[in-house]
């Protein structure tokens, strides 16, 4: 058994908030690995934003600011914050990155310094990600663990008849919503009837909501809480997400394949790791061919069951509980003397 502090400076949540709001994907791991770790029988704390100290789903929340005082020095995993090991040091400590990273951003915020102090081990989550973090910033070495999906998005059943001509967007504004709102006319013209949901923070929403609420077909959804994107996925014909530089994983694309839902991509980012071109999904190489494969998807009965089978058969898309084995073999692996 381990005692294990995970350290995520700014952001404030809890179980209970991954279970009734809408998270984003590295808050909701941070969740559902410090969760599994206690069903493990490890002692787990995460310091963050909270106001104050409470326990949901045998996790405890503490204030970041008492950090300094109530970590317990084993196990500390820094949440993308290298300046987080300042305030405490660990037997074990961890960087777990989920963004790319930029050298002389590093320098300049300060980052530098609390990593040669720690010499923390890093954690990335993809090759992608490990060509995008430089390798001369201070560590004591890197490991590869891909993010867990989910239980409830592991759809056991192949459905019996394709659903209805409906794309859906799972992912962060920023990511290629504009884009893909922008060639969406020309995919419901070869597929008319077709509807185009968005499901993502209404407040980041705004500006396009207001630009494209003409656009027939589409329809803003906002934020849902984990529940209802499961059901979401469940009737969804194809996942759109051209993908981004700053993508390292995509969650949004890996709980659409493990619901069974082929996703048609440009391949940025982390996402020609995420979809097998031709299998779970296509790869476009340009915009005239992201509107053909979506097309297709939307349209072609045959060719969605065969890609919905090969989503559900996908074994790359580990549960969360199967990665928690990968960072307990981490953990021992770490703190074995050399």
């Amino acid at each position: 058994m381990n005692l294990i502090d995970f350290l995520h400076p700014g952001s404030a949540y809890t179980g209970e908030t991954l279970r009734t709001g809408s998270m984003g994907g590295t808050q909701s791991s941070v969740v559902h690995l410090a969760e599994a770790l206690t069903e493990r029988g490890h002692d787990v704390r995460v310091f963050n934003g909270v106001a104050s100290r409470q326990r949901t789903f045998g996790v405890e929340y503490l204030p970041i600011e008492d950090a300094r005082a109530r970590t317990r020095g084993d196990v500390g995993i820094s949440v993308a914050a290298p300046k987080a090991f300042w305030m405490a040091s660990f037997r074990v400590p961890i960087l777990w990155l989920h963004n790319p990273l930029k050298g002389f951003r590093q320098v300049r915020r300060g980052s530098v310094l609390p990593l040669l102090k720690a010499r923390p081990h890093f954690v990335l989550l993809g090759d992608y990600h490990v060509r995008n973090v430089p390798r001369w910033l201070p560590s004591s070495g890197r490991s590869i663990i891909h993010h867990g999906i989910a239980e409830e998005f592991h759809r056991e059943n192949i459905a019996d008849a394709a659903p209805p001509p409906r794309a859906i967007f799972t992912s962060q504004p920023y990511r290629g919503l504009d884009w893909l709102l922008g060639l969406w006319p020309e995919v419901r013209a070869k597929v008319p009837g077709a509807r185009f949901d968005v499901f993502a923070p209404k407040a980041h929403q705004a500006n396009a909501n207001a630009a494209k609420a003409a656009l027939e077909g589409v329809l803003f959804r906002g934020s849902v809480a984990r529940g209802a994107l499961v059901q979401e996925l469940a009737s969804a014909r194809v996942q759109l997400i051209p993908g981004h530089r700053d993508e390292t994983y995509c969650l949004a694309a890996a709980e659409a394949i493990a619901s069974g839902v082929p996703v048609v991509t440009l391949g940025e980012g982390s996402l020609s790791e995420r979809v097998r071109d031709g299998e779970t999904g296509f790869i476009a190489k340009d915009r005239d061919e992201f509107i053909a494969r979506s097309a297709a998807l939307l349209a072609d009965d045959a060719l969605w069951t065969r890609m919905h089978r090969a989503c559900l058969a996908d074994s790359a898309l580990a549960t969360w509980d199967a990665r928690t084995g990968e960072w307990e073999a981490l953990f021992e692996r770490l703190a074995t003397p050399r």
